[in-house]
C-alpha cells in the first residue's frame, strides 16, 4: 500500500525525475517555502506552500493536494506546477515516514496528516477558508474524500484515479499489496465508496484514465458514481488513453479547462 522514498533534502536535481515526473522547475523560489507541521503521535510532516504569481485573477483559492502512494514530494512537484501554472495557491505534503515526514505510514496517520494540513492551511491569513479545494490522485482521495465527508467541507473535491476501497483493491488482488493485518484498520481509513455519500459537496470532479490498468475504472469509478448517485453530484471526466499516472499529461490544455472550470463553478456558490 505504501511505498514511501525518505529523503534528507526536497527538489535535489539528482532526486527529481524531470522527464518523467513532468517537473520543468518554472515556480520561483521566492513563491515557495517549506512548511514543518506536527501531527499523530507528535511526528513532524513537511509540506510545501506555492503562492500564487502576482496579480492572478484566482489566487483566492487554495488547492490542498493530497498526493499517491509512491515516492514524496518530489515525484508530484511536476502536478504542483500544473496546479499553480493555471494561478492557484497550492498545499502538499507528505505523509508520516515520506520524504523528511517522520513517523510511519498508516491509515490513521495519512488521515491525521491531512487533518493537520488542513488546519495549517484555514489558520493562514493569506488563505481564503471558503476557498479550499480538496485535490486527491489515487490513494491521496481516500485523504481528500475522508476530509470533506468527515472534516471540513471544501468549495470542492477532485479526485483523479480514485481506488473505490481497500476492501476492493484486496479482493481483486489489483496494483496495492495490502496484507491481511493491516486490512482491518485501511477498511475505515481508506474507503471512498463508504463516505461518498457523506461528502459535503453538492458537486464532485472524478477524472479517469479509460486505460487504467491498475484501477479497472469499471469497477471502481463505476462503483463510486453509484455510491454517490442521490447523494452528490458528480462531472464524471473520462481521459481516453490515458491508464492511472497519466491524465493530466494526455489531457493536456484540456486538463486545465476542466478542473478550471470545475473551481470557478464551485466558488462562484460560496
Amino acid at each position: 500500500m505504501f511505498s514511501p522514498t525518505a529523503v534528507d533534502e526536497y527538489l535535489r536535481p539528482q532526486d527529481v525525475d524531470s522527464v518523467a515526473w513532468h517537473v520543468s522547475g518554472i515556480i520561483p523560489d521566492s513563491l515557495y517555502r517549506e512548511v514543518e507541521l506536527v501531527s499523530l503521535g507528535g511526528n513532524r510532516i513537511y509540506g510545501f506552500l506555492v503562492q500564487p504569481k502576482d496579480g492572478q485573477a484566482r489566487s483566492d483559492v487554495t488547492i490542498l493536494y493530497c498526493h499517491g502512494n509512491g515516492h514524496c514530494i518530489n515525484r508530484y512537484w511536476g502536478r504542483v506546477e500544473l496546479l499553480w501554472e493555471m494561478g492557484y495557491r497550492v498545499f502538499i505534503f507528505d505523509y508520516q515516514g515520506y520524504g523528511k515526514s517522520e513517523g510511519e505510514p498508516s491509515g490513521d496517520a495519512c488521515l491525521a496528516d491531512g487533518r493537520a494540513a488542513l488546519a495549517f492551511l484555514r489558520e493562514r491569513p493569506d488563505v481564503n477558508a471558503d476557498r479550499i479545494v480538496y485535490y486527491g490522485w489515487s490513494l491521496g482521495t481516500f485523504v481528500a474524500t475522508y476530509l470533506a465527508a468527515d472534516s471540513v467541507a471544501p468549495v470542492g473535491l477532485i479526485m483523479e484515479s480514485p481506488p473505490a476501497s481497500a476492501e476492493a483493491l484486496v479482493k481483486e488482488g489489483t496494483v496495492f499489496d495490502i496484507p491481511g493485518s493491516m486490512l482491518t484498520q485501511l477498511d475505515y481509513a481508506f474507503d471512498n465508496e463508504g463516505r461518498m455519500a457523506r461528502v459535503r459537496v453538492p458537486a464532485v470532479l472524478m477524472l479517469q484514465g479509460t486505460d487504467d490498468d491498475q484501477l479497472p475504472p469499471a469497477r471502481h469509478a463505476k462503483r463510486l458514481l453509484a455510491a454517490a448517485a442521490g447523494h452528490t453530484n458528480v462531472d464524471m471526466y473520462w481521459a481516453v488513453g490515458a491508464g492511472h499516472a497519466d491524465v493530466p499529461y494526455v489531457l493536456g490544455t484540456d486538463y486545465a479547462e476542466e478542473v478550471g472550470s470545475y473551481i470557478a463553478s464551485r466558488a462562484r456558490h460560496k
